[in-house]
């Protein structure tokens, strides 16, 4: 049985530019110009940028299988302080036995001394630090000591890879700019190498035969690039980043040519998937100690219920998180031993749901992290995974049991308002996830007293739904700072005594978290200045610079709603309550409403935030600056208490 699947590809043409190729230094040999080097020179604010960052492919076949060995290396321009985390280096890498692993790790750092002569320090095997991200997932940490500006970093490693078909795609942008990056692809004459550009026009190529002629090898490389400056709320930082995708044929034998639709070629493709031994031997015979699950579930009479109880049976079967990929290996060997990958995850949901009598189909998939998929572009190199679709009468589920708190109702946030492949055999096709429902909603319910000194003590009770709630129970996972990820930054005078959170585990209900609060206002004399926003999520308006270069994506349409009563004590009065107001956009894609009101011992505050359409071109961006300009400076109104003399 093959280890691995992969999908059929088209040839399309690459501009082929023969300009010169960097000649790139020896591992420890460095420049005293480069280290003399004051700035980017096509990028001269820049903190640090990359001399060189290259790589160097090898794809083989073997009787018994494919290796892939690429060879990594890079070296960094540290200019001033705010480069200098640019010098610790996290590199991941697949660590699941027998696919994949990491090695040859190598690392220097160069300087001028006092006298003007260069110093090496390389660094040691115990500076490289490897630790588990994830199931199947490494990270090799290590950063680099002794460091000033005008310092050079490098580093270089290996990583083989077998029986992947699969080249990742070549980011040629990143936060920094980069002087020279090329990626070197060896080949055997008989497999074909087909490329897509995304950003730029044309990206420069050479090419030649090694070895008697037995392998081709392939350079693709650029000078002078940009860094990338990401923007608040853009649809992906991999969408706007220059990068080229490449499709490898193994053996180069297809039947298309250039003339051949891509649409031909995707269902082709997905044929070829589905009548697989992969898929046959593996998605139809049984898994051992599943069994129990597909018992149970047959006694569901509700479709819906059934498809439910199947997919969180399957979600807890994963302890951590999984890795966001397309590849899988063996079924059984995942389920017994409680590790996979999102495909393999989600191939084992689709064994489950088939054997309970339920209309399922698998589903290409790239995620919002991954980018856009160019269907004119047949490459598995696009995708990153595969979610199933379970089919209920007339509706239908798209479900991902790789994320542990996505409820079954909702599709996948990482693939809403993007474009799948269905593969089902009698209607494969690319089909648009969409959903209009509000999917990130949140409401809070703050009741807080002024005491006699001003210092106001509250709870707030906040209800977290659908992607809310996915969101906040993600953080509590990753033990991140709960009061940190809240809010953008509390205000001053806030301080969270406590929090604690309840509905964590039932699937459809909201969360909901209770907040012990104190805030001491700001006060001037005898008057006190309260701001409504205190525990607000967000509370920094996102869209103050005057240009935008990339289109804006909010992910989902959205609603959060706030009511606040203010108690105070006779010793208090209102002074000043901002207006009430109502604004929206002009074709109502944002809505914002907030009401005060007052009585003899209490203020109230009722404020609704709506967002109607997910996804903007750059273009309608005065519009949205707009609109949130406006909002905001509502929002900094301020509530002010007068103490009576």
């Amino acid at each position: 049985m093959p280890k691995k699947f992969s999908f059929l590809i088209c040839i399309l043409s690459l501009s082929i530019s023969l300009r010169a190729q960097k000649k790139i230094p020896e591992f420890g040999k460095i420049d005293i110009a480069d280290l003399q080097l004051k700035s980017c020179s096509f990028e001269p604010d820049a903190s640090a940028m990359k001399l060189f960052d290259i790589q160097e492919t090898k794809f083989e076949i073997f009787t018994y299988g494919t290796k892939l060995k690429t060879e990594t290396r890079s070296r960094i321009k540290i200019f001033n302080e705010k480069g200098y985390k640019y010098a610790s280096i996290r590199i991941p890498y697949f660590s699941k036995k027998g696919i994949a692993k990491i090695k040859e790790l190598d690392g220097a750092v160069y300087n001028l001394d006092a006298r003007g002569k260069i110093s090496i320090q390389k660094l040691e095997k115990k500076d490289f630090f490897k630790e588990k991200a994830m199931e199947n997932i490494g990270i090799v940490n290590f950063t680099f000591p002794n460091l000033k500006p005008g310092s050079i970093i490098e580093f270089r490693y290996t990583t083989i890879e077998n029986d992947i078909f699969q080249l990742n795609p070549w980011i040629i942008q990143g936060e920094i700019p980069v002087e020279y990056t090329s990626v070197e692809l060896t080949t055997p004459v008989s497999s074909r190498i087909v490329e897509k550009v995304f950003g730029v026009d044309t990206i420069d190529q050479s090419y030649g035969l090694l070895k008697y002629d037995q392998f081709r090898r392939t350079t693709y490389f650029k000078k002078s690039i940009l860094s990338f400056k990401p923007e608040a709320y853009m649809s992906s930082y991999k969408d706007n980043l220059i990068k080229v995708v490449f499709l490898l044929f193994p053996w180069g034998n297809s039947s298309f040519n250039y003339k051949t639709s891509s649409d031909v070629i995707w269902k082709s493709a997905g044929s070829q998937f589905l009548n697989s031994r992969y898929f046959e031997e593996q998605i139809n015979h049984p898994i051992t100690g599943t069994e129990k699950i597909i018992d149970s579930a047959r006694k569901i009479s509700a479709m819906a219920d059934k498809i439910n109880f199947i997919y969180e049976e399957v979600k807890k079967r994963w302890p951590g998180k999984a890795e966001q990929t397309i590849q899988a290996k063996n079924l059984l060997e995942a389920w017994t031993n409680q590790t996979g990958t999102s495909t393999e995850i989600n191939l084992i949901l689709l064994n489950i749901l088939a054997k309970a009598d339920i209309k399922c189909f698998p589903v290409l998939i790239s995620t919002r992290d991954n980018g856009k998929v160019d269907k004119t572009f047949p490459s598995n190199g696009q995708l990153n995974g595969i979610d199933i679709i379970a089919f209920d009468s007339s509706k239908f589920y798209l479900l991902d049991a790789s994320l542990k708190f996505q409820s079954f109702q909702n599709p996948p946030l990482n693939i809403l308002n993007r474009e799948a492949y269905l593969l089902s055999p009698d209607s494969m096709q690319w089909v648009t996830i969409a959903d209009q429902r509000p999917l990130l909603k949140q409401s809070s319910d703050v009741y807080a007293e002024v005491n006699e000194n001003g210092i106001i003590e509250g709870t707030a009770t906040v209800q977290y739904f659908d992607y809310a709630k996915s969101y906040r129970l993600d953080t509590t996972l990753l033990n991140e700072d709960d009061d940190e990820k809240f809010m953008d930054k509390k205000p001053a005078g806030l301080k969270i005594l406590s929090t604690k959170q309840e509905n964590t585990g039932i699937a459809d209900d909201p969360l909901l978290e209770t907040i012990e609060f104190t805030y001491e206002p700001q006060n001037t004399g005898d008057f006190y200045f309260i701001d409504p926003q205190i525990l607000t999520t967000t509370n920094k308006n996102p869209f103050l610079a005057d240009k935008r270069f990339t289109d804006i994506d909010f992910g989902c349409n959205q609603m959060f709603i706030l009511t606040m009563q203010i108690h105070f004590p006779s010793s208090f009065q209102p002074d000043n309550l901002p207006k009430n107001m109502t604004i929206r956009a002009p074709d109502s894609s944002f809505f914002y409403k907030v009401t005060y009101s007052t009585d003899k011992e209490s203020i109230y505050v009722s404020q609704l935030f709506e967002v109607k359409r997910a996804l903007f071109s750059k273009d309608e961006y005065a519009g949205i600056q707009d609109f949130f300009k406006r909002m905001y400076t509502l929002m900094a109104e301020e509530i002010i208490l007068k103490k009576k003399k």
